[in-house]
């Protein structure tokens, strides 16, 4: 199935490209911007191939930037005005100089882990991974995450990229 691409190209503030392609996938698309412009990587251009059409997107940020709702963009179709969610974090430091607090024990910090049956993950079988994925989507930082509880940045950006916590 072929879709529609929407590519531009800019090289130090002057357009080298700008047109659509229309074809199975994006690394079609890159193939064909390359042969269009002649090179064979695009290193030091800036570039974007997107399935949703730029001047759209030029719309949406223009609104956004003039600091308007989004209630008087009814021309473009199926557009909805774009809104922040409230939530109600607690911003806290998080560095050398923050204050050293003690969370109170959870119920589940009480009970005695399993033994591990997984080589390779000393000390982190299944019974620790919610606790490290709600610590996780409290501060969203895999760094952080992995420095509290032990673990390597690695071993938790991949738990992260299988069981889809992103979404």
């Amino acid at each position: 199935m072929n879709k529609l691409y929407y590519i531009v190209c800019d090289d130090k503030e002057a357009n080298v490209f700008e047109g659509r392609y229309q074809g199975r996938t994006r690394g079609e698309a890159l193939k064909f911007l390359k042969q269009s412009i002649g090179r064979k990587t695009l290193n030091g251009l800036v570039f974007t191939i997107t399935e949703i059409p730029v001047p759209l997107i030029r719309e949406i940020v223009a609104e956004i930037l003039t600091g308007g709702d989004g209630n008087n963009v009814t021309h473009a179709a199926n557009v909805l005005p774009l809104t922040c969610p409230k939530t109600e974090t607690n911003l806290g430091r998080y560095d050398a100089f923050a204050d050293a607090v003690d969370p109170e024990p959870t119920p589940a910090d009480t009970t005695p882990p399993k033994p591990n049956k997984k080589p390779g993950n000393p000390g982190h079988v299944d019974v620790h991974w919610p606790q490290i994925r709600a610590y996780w989507e409290g501060c969203h930082s895999a760094k952080q995450t992995a420095e509290h509880f032990g673990l390597s940045p690695n071993t938790l950006k991949t738990r992260i990229r299988r069981e889809g916590w992103n979404q």
